[in-house]
């Protein structure tokens, strides 16, 4: 008699919104690879939360604080903090990929800056709302990948966030140019967990394709509704 396989992994997710934080509930426990300040790293997550802060955020403990935020939820558990709304996520899928973004600009920042082009921005005028700014993004590709494949899936969305910041004409606070990010961005790649898994996730393959449009997607549509409001 043949040993039942395994059911499929399904990347659903539950999306909810309470107060501030942000909920996006797995089906199933996924693979990831993670720069999120809570449960980053190359692991695994159920889970994923976006809690909302104050622009003035001063706790030196959140790990501490998000542990206490997602005390209950189904585990393992990936947090990120924002100053920017929650309640604004792009929600983005395509082909084999699904993003979820949420996207401040109060502080675009060029990644490389060379000493002789550094440049602080104009202070804000008295009684000006603080600057948010952070984009945090979590990604969930249908597809197996190898810890490289996830890899390279990171590098694949990073270089979309890149690109989608260039096409809305963002440009970096600290150099002249585009923006390439803000300095505190938070980035999380999930996959399913089976074998056999893909070594890559490149734009040049299809699903790394699909991963890169919707990120482009998902953080344009964050730097415009960003600018609306």
């Amino acid at each position: 008699m043949m040993p039942a396989e395994p059911p499929a992994f399904r990347c659903d997710i539950e999306l909810s919104l309470g107060g501030r934080l942000l909920r996006a509930e797995l089906v199933d426990e996924a693979r990831c690879l993670s720069s999120a300040v809570y449960g980053g790293g190359l692991g695994r997550v159920r889970t994923w939360v976006n809690l909302q802060v104050a622009p003035d955020y001063a706790r030196t403990d959140p790990e501490t604080h998000l542990a206490e935020a997602t005390n209950g939820f189904a585990g393992p558990v990936v947090g990120m903090l924002t100053a920017a709304k929650v309640d604004a996520v792009q929600d983005i899928t395509n082909g084999t990929a699904r993003v979820l973004a949420t996207v401040g600009l109060g502080h675009p920042t060029a990644a490389a800056v060379l000493a002789a082009t550094v440049h602080q921005p104009p202070p804000a005028p008295a009684g000006a709302p603080a600057r948010v700014g952070t984009i945090n993004v979590f990604a969930v590709v249908a597809v197996p990948l190898t810890e490289a494949g996830l890899a390279g899936a990171f590098i694949t969305a990073v270089e979309a966030k890149a690109q989608a910041l260039a096409a809305a004409g963002v440009q970096a606070a600290n150099a002249p140019g585009w923006a390439t990010g803000t300095a505190s961005d938070a980035l999380v790649i999930a996959c399913p967990p089976a074998q056999p898994a893909e070594p890559f996730a490149g734009p040049a393959t299809p699903h790394g394709a699909d991963l890169a449009r919707a990120v482009f997607e998902a953080v344009l549509r964050g730097c415009r509704a960003w600018r609306e409001r």
